[in-house]
């Protein structure tokens, strides 16, 4: 196969306890290829390749030989087939060209190594499309802001190269005419090749194509026919680019850009210079408002929700674009010649995208994003009530606001209500609710439990597997900071989602079990933890904590079982809770031999809450509830699981003892509440 990607990391997944180990993916073209006992069979079929080995150095245009377990196609992507390599051999290096485009990759990454990790990551994403250094809670930040597009090369950047090009050209001493034509061409291929041939990328270069063939031929073309035939021509060559989320999304920002640009030019000419400065102003809103109205349902319709900040955010950091694409493409250049003097170029560009990934923090923290539905319904659903509001806009202009304000409301109200759920309104419903002392989030199959301590602070006892899950769960609760946080055990649906909570909110204390195991779920969450600064604290019974209205009091381990079950979860860390008058126990994945050995200890006795052990599953001993008799019994247990979770012989144990029972799966968020009159109740958001 010939490689025509770069290596991109993918994630292990989580499932239930277990989470697979990380791997490489690499996209090329398959030359040739066999089966045991057939023949050589040479063909040119698009496909991807998965594997573990480090192929992080392979470039574009390597000759790979792959032995291979073959998956099934993915048509809908322009895949053949996807390969799980077994064994991977080079064969041939890159050719010059691609060597050349890896070396200036490189060299623009070593320009900004030692900057602050935002400038470091997120410089080779804005002018090359290099997203590899890019943290993943900066990730999260942009997409929240409605930036993601900054960091995936789009027409903002040819346009920037083609300056950086005509400048260098002119100072070369090269007139006007065909020779500069071609050269400015060349330079926009080369960037090409530089930033790989991304979707965005190419619809902006074969548009400049049609703009420079135009000129070369002397012909006049718009805006508009360019987009057309570069369009047309790209969707011809490759029909699967029709099927791209990214090329959609670029050639309607374009498409709705210059449509606007039109019109707005028409209103400026012949305005007096107050008014074309306030026009001026008004111009830069009204593109920022555009492009992400005109990709809010392509958004939405893959999960992106609506970024509420995104106009803020894009005006805000519009000015520092331009430079930091063209100083980050000088110093890449500069790199290859004097790595000091690329340092000193590459400082200003990182003062512009350190400026961009502050704007995007504090915009999505600031504003954050409204849920919508995701996929075709959510898609439609948000294009109706766009388009109704661009009916109402040409009513005004016509025939007044009346009307037009009439048909504003009602598409607005019609699209929120009949597209969107009420609960997945912000400030659409009480959450959370008054008086609540516990939440348990829905994150899916695993636990994340959070204690009120009490002006934005809690206490957090597992994080479930998602950290886009549990980060939303603590958002909508007013979390704010977390001095005290404690992971019961290592398995992967109780601490996967760390990098979530550590968004944007300071943690102190981190509580773990004696229990090193999983290793590499450990390993994991120890180098999270260090990162991030946390103070790490092993378990042991007896440990107490307080934390403003919450105290705590660990009960086990006393010691580590083997052998009589899974040895992590009844390794989990045990403890009861008191939240501002009312007992909770909390008690991880804890098996029926632990629970034996707490119960055997005489330490447990009637609490108000319990968070029933390994998400309810039937390994349950049957003095617990008969023990903690439980006023409420929550369960966080995912949708459809495959493990059966909750058991219904768990389930019926609970609510005989009268206990009212939660379980995330069907009720979503729950917390428990204390009213003023000394009541607990349990409150359930919706799943």
């Amino acid at each position: 196969m010939s490689v025509t990607s770069d290596p991109q990391t993918r994630q292990g997944r989580t499932s239930g306890s277990r989470r697979t180990d990380d791997e490489w993916q690499i996209d090329g073209v398959a030359l040739s290829w066999r089966s045991p006992g057939s023949l050589l069979v040479k063909g040119d079929l698009p496909i991807r390749v998965l594997t573990t080995a480090d192929i992080s150095r392979v470039l574009p245009g390597t000759l790979l030989h792959v032995r291979a377990r073959v998956l099934s196609a993915d048509p809908m992507r322009g895949r053949a087939a996807t390969l799980v390599a077994e064994e991977l051999t080079i064969l041939s290096s890159p050719p010059a060209v691609q060597r050349a485009a890896g070396a200036i990759r490189e060299s623009l990454r070593e320009s900004v190594r030692n900057r602050p990790p935002d400038a470091a990551g997120l410089l080779p994403g804005l002018v090359v499309g290099d997203t590899s250094a890019i943290t993943e809670d900066l990730d999260r930040a942009m997409r929240d802001s409605g930036l993601a597009h900054l960091t995936a090369v789009s027409g903002g950047n040819v346009a920037v190269v083609v300056l950086v090009a005509l400048g260098a050209i002119r100072l070369a001493g090269v007139r006007r005419g065909p020779a500069q034509i071609i050269l400015v061409a060349a330079a926009v291929g080369s960037y090409v090749v530089l930033a790989r041939p991304q979707p965005s990328v190419v619809r902006a270069a074969a548009m400049a194509a049609v703009v420079l063939f135009a000129l070369l031929i002397d012909a006049r073309i718009r805006p508009l026919q360019a987009l057309g035939w570069s369009v047309g021509a790209l969707v011809l060559l490759d029909p699967f680019l029709s099927l791209s989320i990214g090329f959609t999304m670029s050639v309607a920002a374009t498409f709705a850009l210059l449509l606007v640009a039109s019109r707005w030019r028409q209103d400026v000419e012949g305005s007096s210079w107050p008014r074309r400065c306030a026009r001026a102003v008004s111009g830069l809103v009204l593109v920022s408002a555009v492009a992400q109205v005109a990709v809010a349902p392509l958004v939405a319709g893959i999960g992106g929700g609506l970024p509420l900040g995104g106009v803020l955010a894009n005006l805000l950091t519009a000015p520092a674009v331009a430079p930091a694409t063209a100083f980050g493409l000088i110093a890449s250049l500069l790199g290859l010649l004097w790595a000091p003097l690329a340092a000193v170029v590459a400082m200003p560009a990182s003062w512009a995208v350190g400026w961009i990934a502050t704007v995007a923090r504090w915009t999505a923290e600031s504003a954050g994003v409204l849920p919508w539905p995701s996929g075709w319904s959510g898609a439609i659903g948000l294009a109706g009530v766009i388009a109704l509001g661009a009916v109402a806009l040409v009513l005004a202009r016509r025939r007044g606001g009346v009307l037009a304000k009439a048909v504003v409301a009602i598409g607005v109200a019609a699209g929120v209500l009949v597209v969107a759920p009420p609960t997945s309104i912000p400030f659409g419903s009480s959450w959370p609710p008054e008086g609540w002392r516990i939440a348990m989030c829905d994150v899916g199959q695993g636990d994340a439990v959070v204690l009120n301590a009490g002006a934005g602070q809690a206490v957090i006892v597992d994080v479930g597997p998602d950290p886009a899950a549990v980060d939303r769960c603590l958002r909508r609760l007013g979390v704010t900071s977390a001095p005290l946080l404690v992971l019961t055990h290592f398995h992967a649906d109780h601490v996967e989602g760390l990098p979530g909570v550590l968004r944007g909110r300071p943690v102190g204390t981190l509580v773990v079990s004696p229990l090193t195991e999983p290793p590499g779920e450990q390993r994991r969450v120890l180098r999270w933890a260090h990162d991030d600064g946390l103070v790490i604290h092993t378990a042991a019974a007896g440990d107490t904590w307080r934390v403003g209205a919450v105290s705590l009091l660990a009960l086990w381990p006393t010691r580590i079982l083997r052998g009589q079950g899974s040895d992590p979860n009844n390794a989990s860390v045990t403890f009861v809770a008191e939240v501002d008058g009312v007992s909770i126990l909390l008690s991880g994945d804890l098996e029926p031999a632990a629970q034996d050995a707490v119960l055997a200890s005489g330490v447990l006795g009637p609490v108000d809450v319990v968070k029933v052990p390994h998400h309810g599953s039937a390994k349950q001993s049957p003095g617990w509830v008969a023990a903690t008799h439980p006023q409420i019994a929550l369960v966080g247990v995912g949708l459809g699981n495959d493990y059966g979770h909750p058991s219904p012989v768990t389930v019926m144990a609970y609510r005989a003892a009268g206990a009212i029972l939660g379980r995330t799966d069907l009720d979503g968020d729950l917390a428990v509440i204390l009213d003023g009159n000394g009541v607990l109740g349990l409150v359930r958001r919706g799943a």
